[in-house]
């Protein structure tokens, strides 16, 4: 089956109909709340979920859980797609353009900001020569990393800042929960992977190279949308979002209450970390708000600060064979959610967390 993009008549439906369910909303929430299906992956992407199951806010947002769904990875949550056993998909960025690339999903929010979560290590015995002179200490060279991932994409750019080509060092395929092992085990001189195996790699005689922002690149987590249910039901999707937003303020401003839930979260999904992985998982990441998600969708100067790294990341995996084409960001980089949100006082005062918003 052929997929054809049609950015411009998707922005047209899904203005329509922002103004129909503007007109129907209203400003109290509907009696009956609105199922919400949903899949994610067991990650700090999907802590804002026990955030929202803890505090009481699906309710309060009018919305309820549908069908909640885990998966292992994103590639899994892309290939269900079709199925339509979820709406709304909590995914990383490659997965997030992947679905976009073969279903037209369309990326309405940024989870978080991971690009600190995505590090380079290098051998203790390695560091000082690499950071003496990176091309004689790695040209030829091995290293680790789990293949097309976003640990790659910062691994590249990372050796770009070194002065490094891409054919210059050879990538050496391995899962992410076995690259620690893998390091110990081997003389290879570099893995990059995300967190918390690469603080792991640390303990084991590594030291941090570089991570994904110091190397200059975005590195994201994405909420991404089936088009067709973007278009029909953009007020469930900008309250479930709004939620989600008011999940990332707790997770930014209230360590106590996020560490908490994160711990529910990962217990009841079977992840395992010590309280100072939990505190990491955390700090390395970032959380933006709703002024921030509107400044990276922002396209009044023309193309966006998250159409330019989109299109960055497109045309790395473009070059890994992962995906055909390099998309026209706008056909999936959808502000539609971010604008109907800021433009609804009520929506956005629950967003922003403000008691008794809704």
């Amino acid at each position: 089956m052929t997929f054809k993009f049609q950015p411009h008549r998707l922005t047209c439906r899904v203005a329509l109909a922002a103004l129909a369910m503007s007109a129907l909303a209203g400003p109290s929430l509907a009696a009956e709340p609105r199922p919400v299906n949903v899949s994610y992956q067991v990650t700090i992407h999907g802590v804002p979920l026990q955030l929202a199951d803890d505090k009481g806010w699906w309710a309060e947002a009018g919305l309820k859980p549908g069908n909640m769904t885990s998966f292992v990875a994103g590639a899994q949550q892309v290939a269900a797609v079709p199925s339509k056993t979820w709406d709304i998909g909590l995914m990383g960025g490659p997965p997030a353009l992947l679905g976009a690339s073969r279903f037209n999903l369309q990326t309405v929010l940024i989870l978080i900001d991971d690009s600190r979560a995505n590090g380079v290590v290098a051998r203790a015995t390695d560091y000082g020569a690499i950071k003496a002179d990176p091309v004689k200490a790695l040209k030829g060279k091995q290293y680790l990393v789990p293949a097309n991932s976003t640990s790659d994409y910062a691994a590249q750019a990372c050796f770009a800042k070194l002065g490094l080509k891409p054919a210059d060092v050879k990538a050496v395929n391995i899962a992410p929960g076995a690259i620690v092992d893998a390091f110990k085990g081997s003389d290879i001189p570099v893995g990059a992977v995300w967190y918390p195996h690469f603080a792991r790699m640390e303990k084991n005689g590594g030291k941090l190279l570089c991570d994904g922002q110091s190397a200059g690149v975005l590195v994201t987590g994405n909420m991404v949308v089936r088009p067709e249910y973007l278009t029909e039901n953009l007020d469930t999707v900008a309250r479930f979002a709004a939620m989600f937003l008011r999940g990332m303020n707790v997770m930014r401003a209230d360590r106590a209450a996020t560490l908490a839930s994160m711990k529910k979260f990962y217990d009841k999904g079977g992840v395992s970390l010590s309280p100072e992985e939990m505190t990491g998982e955390i700090e390395t990441r970032s959380y933006w708000s709703l002024d921030e998600q509107l400044k990276w969708f922002d396209r009044s100067a023309g193309p966006g600060k998250l159409d330019q790294e989109s299109t960055r990341l497109a045309e790395f995996f473009k070059g890994a064979g992962t995906i055909p084409n390099v998309l026209d960001a706008k056909a999936y980089i959808n502000p539609a959610v971010l604008n109907y949100i800021n433009s609804n006082p009520k929506l956005k005062a629950f967003a922003e967390g403000k008691p008794g918003a809704l």
